[in-house]
């Protein structure tokens, strides 16, 4: 791990700190040099955004910053949307409510390329499951992007307490402050996954 050159914060695990980008692999380079390219971008990027104070600003540390920017790699798909979601997620944190986030489930489960969670997968009592449990999960599920840690730095302002991508296609994606109006998004998505071959 530390020839990695992970933060102390990052508590050896790699997850979350390899950035995505494109890399130049020259001849004879070992996997750990590229990993440990990964993750001086992710470092660099870090500075660059000024993450250590502007977690500490809003309240949280920068290993819970990239893993609230982990979530939101695979709970949105559209740049304008991720401020809203990180707004949602904050506002369900502050709550005490459960992020109830498929992408956690799917993690959890070690799933990949699906947005469907069975009600089995959402019981796994791993702790990265936030439907089983409360808060954050213990670390990034992914590798976040530039523009999701910037969205988890800066949320949107909002009441927001449910979002759902409603199209998979365009990745419409619509907010709600209720349960009922979250479950009237519900409706129109399973609408939607009748016709559509993105479901």
């Amino acid at each position: 791990a530390a020839a990695l050159g992970l933060p102390a914060y990052a508590k050896g695990n790699p997850e979350g700190y390899l950035f995505p980008a494109t890399y130049s692999v020259v001849p004879g380079e070992t996997a750990a040099q590229l990993l440990a390219q990964m993750v001086a971008k992710t470092v660099a990027v870090e500075k660059q955004l000024d993450i250590a104070t502007k977690a500490q600003a809003l309240g949280y540390t920068p290993e819970q910053i990239l893993t609230i920017a982990s979530i939101l790699e695979y709970e949105g798909s559209r740049d304008q949307d991720y401020p809203k979601i990180a707004r949602a997620i904050y506002n369900r944190l502050d709550k005490g409510m459960a992020l109830q986030s498929d992408a956690t489930v799917a993690y959890a489960n070690n799933l990949s390329g699906t947005v469907w969670t069975t009600q089995a997968q959402r019981d796994n009592p791993s702790p990265y499951n936030t439907y089983v449990h409360t808060g954050l999960p213990p670390g990034p599920i992914g590798s976040p992007g530039e523009k999701t840690i910037e969205a988890a730095l800066n949320p949107a302002d909002g009441p927001w307490l449910y979002w759902l991508v409603v199209n998979l296609k365009t990745g419409e994606t619509k907010f709600n402050t209720t349960l009922e109006g979250h479950n009237r998004d519900k409706a129109l998505l399973d609408k939607y996954c009748q016709t559509s071959d993105a479901c």
